[in-house]
C-alpha cells in the first residue's frame, strides 16, 4: 500500500506500551478549555503535532514498562486521529487557509480518515499548480480517497499528473495503480483492470531493476500480483493467449532472477489458466537469453569440495541442489544424483549440495560441530559423492527463493539459470536428468548444434526413457 510520511510509524509488535493517558497537547488544552489562548500554530506545526503523535505517544509508553496490549494500541491510534480531526478544525475556523495550509490540511483530514474533506482539501491544493514533493504526496493522497469513493477517473488523472512530476517513488506508484487495478476489477471494468495491472507490472519491473532493490519477498509479491492481476483481466476479457502470455513472461523473469518460490506460483497459475500448457516451454525460450548471473553461493563449512564461487565454475553445468537430512523426498532424489555425477563429472558437471545448520539431527538437538560430524557421516552411508556446502544462515535460501525442497537449479556453462526443479517427484526428477544431459552436449559458447537439440529434446517421451535407462 502507499507509504505516505504521515502514516503511522508503528514500533514492532514488542515494544511496550503504557495503560496511563497522555499529557494534554496545546491544542487539546485549548479545546478542553484549560486556556483562553488562541491556537495560533502554523497549519505544518499543527499536521507535525498529529503526525508525530504514535512514535512520541509509545516512546513515553515504553519506559514504564508495560506489557504490551493490542487494546491500548488501538485506543492510542483512535486518539490520533482524533488529534489530527481537532488540529483540522482549529485551521478551519481561522478562516480560508491559503497555499501549503490546504496541503497540510488535507494531510490532517487524510490522517483522521475524513475522505470527503481530504479531498476537497487537496484539490484546492493542487489547483494552485505546485510542485515538489508535498504536490506528489498530494496526488497519491487524492487517488487513495479517490478510489474510496469510487471515484475511479479522478485517481486516473492524479495518477497520471503524477508521473509527470517529481519526484517519483516507484513503491507509490505501484500502490496507486493496485488501488485502481483492484476497483477497476470490483467495477467489472476489465478493459481498465489490464491497462492498470500492466501500469502495476512496470513499476514492479522498475523496483526489481533499480540500484535500491526491493527485498526479494516484496520483489516476488509485487511481480505475482501484478502478473496474476493482468491474466485475470485478460481471461475476464477472453484473451486466453494474452493472459497465458502474462504468466510466461513471469515464469521467464522468475528463471532469470533466479526465484524457485516465484516459477513454483507461476506454475500454479499458468495450470490454472491453461491446463494443457506446457510447463516446460520457458526453459526451452531461455535457451540463448541472456539472463542474469545467479547469486553467489554462502557457505560457511564444505564437505568434500574445496570453497569455490560460482564465476569460478563457468565452462561447468552445475546443479545446485537445496535439500536438508530432515527432507524425506530429498532423500529420494540421492540415487539420481549419485548417478550423474559419476555418469557425467567426466563432462563437466558439478553437483552442490546446499543445506544450512538446524541445530539437530535425527530428532536430537547437536552444536555445529556435531552437525557436522553428522552430515559427514550422512554422506558416506548415502553414498553421495558430490560436495555439501552448509550454511549458517538462510541467505541461499533466500537469494534463490526457496521456501520449499527439494529445489535444484541447473546452471550453464556460461552461468546462467536455465532450469528450476521444484519438489522431488519422478516428473521433475526426470525432466532434470533430461536437462542436464541437455546442457552437457551444449558447447562453451552456449550454442548448441541444431542435432543436438534435436536429440535433446526435453518434450521427447523416448528420451526421458532413454535417460532412465542410462542412470539406472
Amino acid at each position: 500500500m502507499l507509504e505516505f510520511r504521515n502514516q503511522f510509524c508503528l514500533l514492532a509488535a514488542t515494544c511496550i506500551l503504557l495503560a496511563a493517558g497522555p499529557a494534554f497537547t496545546q491544542s487539546e488544552r485549548t479545546n478542553k478549555g484549560l486556556t483562553l489562548k488562541p491556537d495560533t500554530r502554523s497549519a505544518q506545526a499543527l499536521y507535525e503535532e498529529a503526525t508525530g503523535y504514535l512514535e512520541k505517544r509509545f516512546a513515553e509508553l515504553s519506559k514504564q514498562r508495560v506489557p504490551y496490549d493490542p487494546k491500548l494500541e488501538t485506543t492510542i491510534k483512535q486518539e490520533q486521529r482524533d488529534l489530527a480531526a481537532r488540529n483540522a478544525a482549529t485551521l478551519e475556523v481561522r478562516g480560508s487557509p491559503a497555499g501549503n495550509d490546504f496541503y497540510y490540511l488535507g494531510m490532517l483530514y487524510h490522517l483522521s480518515g475524513n475522505s470527503d474533506k481530504a479531498l476537497a482539501s487537496m484539490r484546492r491544493f493542487l489547483g494552485t499548480e505546485p510542485v515538489g514533493e508535498n504536490a506528489q504526496t498530494a496526488r497519491a493522497v487524492v487517488v487513495l480517497h479517490a478510489i474510496k469513493k469510487n471515484l475511479i477517473p479522478e485517481a486516473e488523472n492524479a495518477v497520471a499528473a503524477y508521473m509527470k512530476g517529481k519526484p517519483q517513488n516507484i513503491d507509490e506508484v505501484y500502490g496507486m495503480e493496485s488501488l485502481i487495478t483492484d476497483a477497476s476489477y470490483r467495477a467489472k471494468d476489465y478493459e481498465r483492470m489490464a491497462a492498470h495491472a500492466e501500469a502495476m507490472l512496470n513499476a514492479a519491473k522498475l523496483a526489481m531493476e533499480s540500484k535500491q532493490k526491493v527485498n526479494n519477498f516484496k520483489r516476488d509479491d509485487m511481480l505475482l500480483k501484478s502478473s496474476s492481476l493482468l491474466a485475470e483481466a485478460n481471461v475476464r476479457l477472453n484473451r486466453k493467449e494474452a493472459a497465458v502470455a502474462a504468466i510466461e513472461e513471469l515464469r521467464q523473469v522468475a528463471l532469470s532472477l533466479p526465484s524457485g518460490n516465484l516459477f513454483k506460483l507461476a506454475n500454479i497459475r499458468l495450470g490454472a489458466i491453461d491446463p494443457s500448457a506446457e510447463l516446460r516451454k520457458a526453459f526451452d525460450e531461455n535457451e540463448n537469453s541472456k539472463a542474469n548471473q545467479p547469486p553467489e553461493i554462502i557457505g560457511s563449512q564444505w564437505i568434500d569440495q574445496q570453497p569455490t564461487k560460482l564465476s569460478e565454475l563457468r565452462g561447468h553445468v552445475v546443479l545446485l541442489d537445496f535439500w536438508a537430512p530432515w527432507c524425506e523426498p530429498c532423500r529420494h532424489t540421492f540415487p539420481k544424483l549419485q548417478r550423474w555425477h559419476e555418469s557425467y563429472k567426466e563432462k563437466g558437471l558439478v553437483i552442490l549440495g546446499l543445506t544450512n545448520y538446524y541445530g539437530e539431527a535425527e530428532g536430537r538437538r547437536v552444536t555445529p560441530a556435531e552437525e557436522i560430524a553428522y552430515l559427514r557421516d550422512f554422506k558416506k552411508k548415502n553414498h553421495l559423492p558430490y560436495g555439501f556446502v552448509i550454511a549458517d544462515s538462510g541467505a541461499n535460501d533466500l537469494n534463490y527463493g526457496v521456501f520449499s525442497i527439494p529445489m535444484s537449479f541447473l546452471i550453464d556453462r556460461l552461468g546462467s539459470v536455465r532450469f528450476i526443479a521444484v519438489g522431488g517427484s519422478e516428473t521433475e526428477t526426470l525432466a532434470l536428468g533430461k536437462m542436464v544431459k541437455k546442457l552437457l552436449d551444449e558447447p562453451a559458447d552456449g550454442k548448441a548444434h541444431a542435432e543436438t537439440r534435436e536429440r535433446s529434446n526435453p518434450d521427447d517421451p523416448q528420451e526421458g526413457e532413454d535417460v532412465l535407462v542410462n542412470m539406472n
